[in-house]
């Protein structure tokens, strides 16, 4: 059986509007990619990234403002692939600050690395299709997509029905889960991260769909704020990332 692979999703922030891509040839020439988005502006990246699901972003800039952009799309979108594509690696600080951010850098200096570095770093972003097996059952008693109510809803009505059970969460991003016991949050995963992280990762999901499956409990505790504090904390999170967007 053959599996299929979901088109790769990339967004390009340039700030220069009349620049001669090497990357984007690159990436043409690699199969399985949708063709990238580019903007120019890091407040014009934060608002197509809230809108819609992408596999990575790409900054291309000197070292020194690529990082410190990449930074900041981190602090926004903690779970997104980032790599910068840069003339050299910068100072040691910028290095040691990728480093910790989990942050690629991608030397355009290296004229046979180059490539090779930047289709490395695409496939790894590669994922299976959906196996169509994977539908939903009609008994789980919550349905519904995340452009029809957000995850903060969701959860907020449910803690106040004192549910207890599992809820899934689907994206282009990835699989998450949020586990409830009599109202309260007890468990959240998505990817590596757990708890509070995650939850935060999955707020920001403006696409894709949900459901939940009662009775389902978590032997395991990473969430442990009441769910009002966890909702309040995020959604302030969330605000000031659209405030960096309106700037």
């Amino acid at each position: 059986m053959v599996t299929a692979v979901v088109e790769t999703r990339l967004l390009v922030l340039n700030a220069d509007p009349v620049f001669q891509d090497e990357a984007l040839a690159i990436l043409d020439s690699i199969d399985r990619i949708e063709t990238p988005r580019v903007v120019r502006t890091l407040s014009e990246a934060i608002a197509t990234l809230i809108e819609e699901n992408f596999d990575a972003i790409l900054i291309e800039n000197g070292a020194a403002i690529a990082v410190e952009q990449a930074v900041n799309v981190r602090q926004h979108f903690p779970s997104l692939k980032v790599a910068c594509l840069t003339p050299d690696r910068g100072a040691a600080d910028s290095v040691a600050m990728a480093e910790q951010q989990d942050i690629t850098l991608i030397l355009r200096q290296q004229r046979r690395g180059f490539p090779r570095k930047l289709k490395n770093f695409v496939h790894s972003l590669e994922r299976p299709a959906a196996s169509p097996s994977e539908g939903i059952d009609p008994c789980h008693s919550l349905i519904g997509n995340l452009n029809q109510f957000s995850a903060a809803e969701i959860l907020q009505m449910s803690c106040l029905s004192q549910r207890s059970g599992r809820f899934t969460f689907k994206s282009g991003r990835g699989n998450s889960e949020i586990y409830l016991q009599q109202g309260s949050v007890r468990h959240a995963v998505f990817g590596s991260l757990e708890g509070e992280l995650a939850v935060a990762e999955i707020f920001r999901w403006r696409q894709g769909r949900f459901y939940f499956e009662e009775g389902i409990i978590s032997q395991e505790q990473t969430v442990n704020r009441p769910w009002a504090h966890l909702l309040i904390d995020n959604l302030q999170k969330l605000d000031e990332t659209l405030e960096l967007v309106s700037v």
